[in-house]
């Protein structure tokens, strides 16, 4: 396993979610990942408190970007954008019913902070679809830098 690529990608993907985020939350859907992360252990909502929750979902992002390297050479035995792509609808969809939790975990919901609800659906169902939307392309930038996995590199064209 490639796991120093892995875990680049893995952030260059949190990085892209990051960056799709706030572009959402400019249009009015309030994905606020970094948000709920950094406040998680009770911080107060500022911008010191987004920022820790960005660092957090860039080493998170860095390590569901070697879950993927693994599961791409030990579990398919392929790589790429499309196999990223499929692995991360599957990370969406546990993570989101996760997401749906954080009323029962986290200090400030929904007393300081909004229930972001399972899959961000408080959002409606933008929120949903945005949400899922991100991580495929987390997946495909993940998959896409992982490149070919060993299995592959046998018969594939050199990347």
């Amino acid at each position: 396993m490639r796991s120093t690529r892995a875990a680049v990608f893995g952030v260059v993907g949190a990085l892209a979610i990051t960056a799709i985020s706030v572009g959402l939350r400019a249009v009015g859907v309030p994905i606020r990942i970094e948000l709920l992360l950094g406040t998680s252990f009770g911080l107060p909502p500022t911008a010191f408190a987004f920022a820790v929750g960005t660092a957090m979902h860039l080493a998170i992002g860095g390590a569901f970007g070697l879950v993927y390297g693994w599961l791409f050479e030990t579990v398919w035995n392929h790589g790429g954008a499309s196999t990223g792509m499929i692995l991360a609808v599957i990370h969406a969809a546990l993570i989101g019913m996760a997401v749906g939790l954080t009323p029962s975990f986290h200090p400030l919901v929904p007393q300081r902070l909004p229930d972001p609800g399972p899959f961000f659906a408080n959002g409606g169902s933008l929120g949903v679809v945005s949400f899922f939307a991100a991580h495929v392309v987390y997946g495909a930038i993940v998959g896409h830098g992982y490149g070919h996995v060993a299995a592959e590199r046998e018969w594939a064209p050199s990347v």
